[in-house]
């Protein structure tokens, strides 16, 4: 691909090595081997105080092309108009001293992951204003009322909408002029290393015995956690094995309890492969039938399609929609604990062969080439 004609200046609510990586990461570090990139998400003076993970590395160097910055806002925000509209001057100030410092082009374009950077349009002189949907963010727990209505102006003002998945490209950018859905994407070499199962056990998984059931991701509020306690009980020959960080709801208690419920808590991703090797069947136990599943397309779809392994998951409807046969589906508890028997006791290497298959075709490398020819076809209009 030629060089790029264009810098980026990136505004997320993920942090870069605070959170999963994720969609945000895993395309803002593609484009940073042809793009410069300001990757950024804004941090109370609060946070910064309370939590020494915040305080590490405010500006890191991720590589040459890529720096991640978060700038420090005034706490209270939200209670205080005055307060919110200083952040603004604030934020805006510390994104163009950083442009001047690091000979930002002129030709930029500003690439927005939150509506909560509603206000940065038109602000720093870029030349687009790009706009990646990645979730349903009103539907999401502790979410402030006006998201939706800052949403729908991020909407209108980008020239671009990217959606991660067909339900939100329906219900978010059917009537945007220049919309293109762009569901998550996989790194096979990196999973598909799950398949060697020849090696130990990770520490904390070698005194787990039986079946393995096995989940990484965010332990947030799209889990059922009565499924999983439903799955933990049904049969206690079967481990259930949970990664991942506790965001936004506390730990169930059940999860300490539960002598076949093992929590190991945050992993890093490039450990997660050594812990798949040992799943015997990889769960999405999202809440089924419920406005904060949706809009999923979820990364790990794809990553345990990579792994080899049987996959189980409620019914997500865009699971429901790409996937159904080759993901074992779900719409109640009965059903997702004998499809779980099922896989256990007779896998099909149908479904495994079909599934490796597929995200041979799925990789991060050619979504973002993809996004790329959109901005450039755009930039060339202006």
């Amino acid at each position: 691909m030629k060089e790029s004609s264009f810098d980026i200046i990136c505004s997320t609510h993920l942090m870069w090595d605070l959170h999963l990586f994720q969609r945000p990461q895993q395309i803002m570090s593609r484009l940073s081997q042809r793009h410069k990139i300001l990757y950024f998400a804004p941090v109370s003076i609060l946070a910064y105080c309370k939590f020494k993970k915040v305080r590490k590395n405010r500006i890191v160097k991720v590589n040459e092309n890529l720096t991640v910055f978060r700038p420090l806002v005034l706490p209270y925000g939200e209670e205080y108009p005055w307060i919110k509209e200083l952040n603004k001057k604030i934020v805006i100030r510390f994104i163009k001293a950083f442009m001047k410092q690091n000979n930002f082009s002129n030709t930029f374009v500003l690439w927005l992951y939150t509506p909560l950077a509603y206000y940065l349009p038109g602000k720093l002189g870029e030349k687009a204003v790009v706009y990646d949907c990645m979730d349903d963010f009103k539907s999401f727990l502790g979410t402030p009322g006006y998201m939706e209505t800052k949403e729908k102006e991020v909407v209108k003002a980008a020239d671009i909408f990217f959606a991660g998945g067909e339900t939100l490209l329906k219900n978010k950018g059917s009537n945007h002029k220049n919309a293109t859905c762009f569901p998550c994407g996989v790194e096979v070499d990196h999973f598909g290393k799950a398949q060697d199962t020849s090696k130990p056990k990770p520490t904390d998984m070698q005194n787990i015995t039986g079946k393995i059931l096995g989940y990484y991701g965010a332990v947030d509020e799209r889990i059922d956690y009565d499924l999983i306690h439903y799955l933990a009980k049904k049969n206690k020959n079967w481990s259930i094995v949970i990664l991942g960080p506790i965001a936004k709801v506390k730990k169930p208690d059940f999860f300490d309890t539960t002598n076949n419920i093992h929590y190991l808590g945050s992993k890093d991703y490039k450990e997660l492969p050594s812990y798949c090797a040992h799943f015997d069947v990889c769960l999405i136990p999202f809440k089924m039938n419920d406005p904060v599943t949706e809009h999923l397309n979820p990364t790990k779809t794809l990553e345990y399609l990579a792994t080899g392994k049987p996959v189980i998951s409620s019914n997500v409807p865009d699971i429901v929609k790409h996937f159904s046969d080759i993901v074992s589906i779900a719409d109640n508890y009965d059903t997702f604990a004998k499809l779980v028997e099922n896989e256990l006791a007779n896998p099909s290497e149908e479904k495994r062969l079909k599934g490796l298959e597929i995200v041979q075709g799925k990789s991060w490398d050619a979504m973002v080439k993809g996004m790329e020819s959109i901005i450039e076809e755009h930039l060339l209009k202006k």
